[in-house]
């Protein structure tokens, strides 16, 4: 029975090493990168429509009136004149979108969030072995 112990210990502690020191390094860039990512801000903006241009515009406390052109042949899921939700980059306005934009890091935070639960529970497990 001890060499049955012995081998789960052992690959106990193999997986404990492969699992939570990558997955600790992952949930660590993943908060890096939410830190220094971009910085969506969300706003209320109109929908215009002038015959030559179409877009957004809304007012931001930073910035002031900000404008939002789109690119010929775009179109906006709002009629002109109607309430668009905006998100804009807080840092650069010109970078803007309708839809929600996803979190930054989340890739490597639910790798991070898996590496490391496994290999705490291969941790705990080698413990048991130990205790035993």
């Amino acid at each position: 029975m001890s060499d049955a112990l012995e081998t789960i210990g052992l690959i106990s502690e193999l997986v404990t090493w492969a699992t939570l020191a990558p997955g600790l390094v992952l949930l660590l860039v993943a908060w890096l990168v939410r830190v220094a990512g971009v910085k969506w801000r969300s706003a209320e903006g109109v929908a215009f429509d002038d015959g030559v241009r179409s877009g957004v515009r809304w007012f931001d406390n930073e910035h002031g009136f900000l404008e939002a052109v789109l690119a010929p042949g775009e179109t906006l899921p709002a009629a002109s004149g109607s309430d668009v939700l905006v998100y804009y980059d807080s840092h650069d306005p010109t970078r803007w979108r309708t839809a929600e934009p996803s979190k930054p890091g989340e890739v490597p935070l639910l790798l991070g969030k898996i590496l490391t639960s496994v290999g705490v529970v291969s941790l705990l497990a080698g413990f048991l072995v130990m205790i035993l």
